[in-house]
């Protein structure tokens, strides 16, 4: 039996994940103390911004009867992984970010939990690209996306490697 899905829901935390990305960064970069980390965090909110507007375009653009797994999706321990997903428990950049800032004490607390979301979100959207079908034309929207959360990485990096 071949079990279909439907990416709306998980497009719908990828934007729940950028819209908490951009109101982290908006803080971070209000707490900052030092300039650099400042403009680099507002930086990365204007790009969580148009990611927002990026994601809302692939999931108005999805056909409405979803998508087949994928064969190597097709077994009850992947399914289980994709609910997982899906209901937004594993990802520490759904936390809402009144209880992240509590945590942070400085701008390299910020830069490290930064790096963790962006990481996070690396993988939540592989996992959209994975199960996107290769004819979907998304599917390269999405990889795009996965593009520049890599390019916030090494940004982030460089700005921490500053900081030692």
């Amino acid at each position: 039996m071949t079990v279909r899905f439907n990416p709306r829901e998980l497009l719908t935390l990828a934007i729940q994940i950028e819209k908490n990305g951009y109101a982290y960064y908006t803080r971070m970069a209000a707490q900052a103390k030092d300039a650099k980390v400042k403009s680099i965090m507002q930086g990365l909110a204007k790009a969580e911004q148009q990611h927002i507007t990026d994601f809302q375009k692939i999931e108005a653009a999805l056909k409405p009867a979803g998508y087949d797994l994928p064969d190597d999706y097709q077994n009850p321990d992947m399914e289980t992984y994709l609910r997982s997903l899906a209901d937004g428990k594993v990802f520490s950049n759904l936390v809402p970010v009144e209880e992240i800032a509590a945590e942070i004490r400085s701008d390299l607390d910020a830069i490290r939990h930064a790096l963790s979301f962006e990481k996070d979100s690396i993988i939540f959207f592989s996992e959209i690209h994975d199960l996107l079908p290769e004819g979907e034309p998304n599917r390269a929207a999405v990889a795009e996306l996965i593009r520049q959360e890599k390019i916030h990485i090494a940004q982030l990096y460089a700005l921490m490697e500053g900081r030692k």
